[in-house]
This record gives structure tokens, C-alpha cells and sequence, in this order.
């Protein structure tokens, strides 16, 4: 029997950790002396605090190594786990990278861009327009790619004729952290016939719309315009009169570089009384 530091130096875990997992009910002492507390550890539980590390490096949580324990031995659990848990990892690696790219952009680019960059707001009567649209929740807003990749493959496979450019509308009342309702349309010169999802409409004239383009990535810019129109609504005493939507002038399609990309943020406006 080995006393907790001793058994530590051997498995290479801190006398702190053994406490924690005692704590949470993963691993106890094989005996604990019942006069002085000491705590007594066996050869024999070398392999399951092995396995606990093992869980534990490969981000397993308590709650989740307390599940796999006892089936740490059944290779078909054990697959559908650790399958689980890539798929995990592999969206937390795709989530940090994004920061990365943003701690990067807003260290170097961004910041020179809203310096130099002259933003102007302009008061525009918009055309009613025809489109081809596709609505739908995605997970945030940055995963709009899902709904223009399946509007894609639509108007591929049926061979619409299409105009440049697009819209993204958001139909929430207000920012959402996940699951924003948001539909995206292509102009088009005819209305063709729906199907399901895709729906043929037109969109109604605007008598009075704010305006304000910018140019670059969606990141950072579209950060800039909403403060910059933010800011002008505020000031000549503007608010909302419908949904803001953005249209994609020069976009990803039309050009792979994206500093040359253009976007137009575009809301209906009316006076406050």
C-alpha cells in the first residue's frame, strides 16, 4: 500500500487531483487509516487512474470519464465516444481559429480600415425587385453559407437565370446569440414557380431607406457600417420603418479576393415623432 504522495510520484498525478477525483466520486483510496486520515493506495489501482488521465487529456469531462469508465473495455462504446468526441473538438478548433483570424484582423487590418475607410450614409428610394428566396434558421449569423450553398445547388439544377448581387434579410427583433431567422434571395426577371422552401417573390418598394456600403470582408466591415448608420440614425432622429438587409454587390462569386468585395446595408427609416 502506498500513502497518497508516494502513490502520486508513481502514477504522476498531484496529491490535489486525487483529492479532486475522491471528491467527485471517481477514484477512492483503497483504504483510508481510521486514526491519523492518511490515505492508502494499491498496484492494483494504477490502471484505472491511468485511464482517468487518458479520458482526461483527451478533453473528457468528469461527468463524461464517470460515464465511460465502466466501459472502458467495450471497444464498440468506446469507438462511438471518442468518435463523439472529435466531433467536438473539431468544432472547437474551427471556433478558436475564427477568434484567431478576428484577434489578428482587428490587430492589424480592421483597425488601419475604420481609420481610413469614409463611410456615407445616404437617404435612397429603393426599387421593388424580384427574387428567388430561401428562408430558413442557421446556427449563427456567420453560418449563412449554409442557405446561399443550397440556393446555389437550386438554381444550378434548375437553371434559373439569375442577376449579380444578393440579399440577406434578418427577421428577428433583435440580435440572437444562436438560430437566427434569416432568408437570403438572388434578383431574378421572372417569377418562376416556388418549390417548398424556394420561394418566387417580390420584394416591395422602399419610399425611404438608409444606405451606407462598405468594402472588404463581411467581418469588421459590416461591424463599422451598423455603428457609422447607428450612429447617423441616432443623430437625425431616424428609427426603424421595416427589417434591415444587407445586399451583396461584388460578391465572393464575383471576385475571390476579398478586398474587393462591396456590400450595402440598407433599412427602411421614418422620423421619430
Amino acid at each position: 500500500m502506498f500513502r497518497i504522495g508516494e502513490f502520486s510520484k508513481l502514477v504522476r498525478v498531484s496529491p490535489r487531483m486525487l483529492r479532486h477525483y475522491e471528491k467527485c466520486g471517481l477514484f477512492f483510496p483503497t483504504e483510508t487509516n481510521q486514526f491519523t486520515g492518511y490515505r492508502l493506495y494499491s498496484a492494483e489501482q494504477i490502471p484505472l487512474i491511468s485511464n482517468i488521465v487518458i479520458l482526461r487529456d483527451m478533453g473528457f469531462s468528469i461527468d463524461e470519464i464517470n460515464d465511460i469508465l465502466p466501459h472502458f473495455e467495450n471497444h464498440i462504446y468506446m469507438n462511438a465516444a471518442l468518435r463523439s468526441k472529435m466531433v467536438e473538438v473539431k468544432s472547437t478548433i474551427e471556433t478558436e481559429q475564427e477568434k484567431l483570424g478576428r484577434l489578428i484582423q482587428l490587430s492589424d487590418t480592421l483597425r488601419e480600415e475604420r481609420n481610413i475607410m469614409v463611410y456615407e450614409v445616404k437617404i435612397e428610394k429603393l426599387p421593388a425587385i424580384k427574387v428567388l428566396s430561401l428562408r430558413g434558421e442557421i446556427p449563427h449569423y456567420r453560418d449563412e453559407g449554409i442557405l446561399w450553398e443550397k440556393l446555389g445547388r437550386y438554381v444550378g439544377e434548375n437553371q434559373i437565370a439569375i442577376n449579380g448581387g444578393g440579399y440577406s434579410t434578418f427577421y428577428d427583433e433583435e440580435y440572437k446569440e444562436t438560430d437566427p431567422d434569416v432568408e437570403i434571395a438572388v434578383p431574378v426577371d421572372n417569377l418562376g414557380k416556388s418549390s417548398g422552401k424556394f420561394i418566387f417573390k417580390e420584394y416591395p418598394e422602399i419610399k425611404q431607406a438608409a444606405t451606407i456600403r462598405f468594402s472588404g470582408p463581411f467581418d469588421g466591415g459590416y461591424d463599422a457600417a451598423s455603428e457609422k448608420l447607428a450612429s447617423w440614425m441616432e443623430k437625425e432622429r431616424y428609427t426603424f420603418a421595416g427589417l434591415l438587409r444587407g445586399h451583396v454587390i461584388v460578391s465572393p462569386h464575383d471576385d475571390s479576393n476579398p478586398d474587393n468585395w462591396l456590400t450595402e446595408l440598407q433599412v427602411p427609416i421614418e422620423k421619430k415623432s
